[in-house]
């Protein structure tokens, strides 16, 4: 079973993501603050992390930079998702994800995006 982190600030966005995913058979671990969360990609060892790009108090952008520079975690798939940012300002940043998602989000081309980012 394909595991995968969710990172959004937003409780009732978690629980759409997890919902989801798991009735996609996914194994879904909702993390309400990325304060934690080398030590949750340690334990969970997800194949894809979902994050958010406006958290509560912390920018999802220095997240994934962080992510992106540590070798334990480069290699893992990453989905930004943002309701205020766009596609084209996302992927214009020094480090880019490897897909987006845009809030509101379309829940088929979401489970695609994740499909094909783990080879589910």
């Amino acid at each position: 079973m394909k595991r995968v982190l969710v990172v959004d600030d937003d409780p009732d966005i978690l629980e759409v993501f997890q919902l989801a995913l798991e009735a996609e058979n996914y194994s879904v671990y909702p993390l309400l603050s990325p304060r934690f969360i080398f030590k949750t990609i340690k334990d969970f060892n997800p194949d894809l992390i979902i994050l958010d790009v406006m958290l509560n108090g912390m920018d999802g952008r220095a997240v994934f930079k962080q992510l992106r520079s540590n070798p334990e975690t480069e290699e893992i798939p990453v989905i930004m998702a943002s309701a205020r940012y766009d596609e084209n300002y996302i992927v214009s940043q020094k480090y880019h994800p490897d897909d987006y998602l845009e809030k509101p989000f379309n829940m088929t081309v979401m489970l695609q995006k994740v499909n094909k980012l783990t080879e589910n």
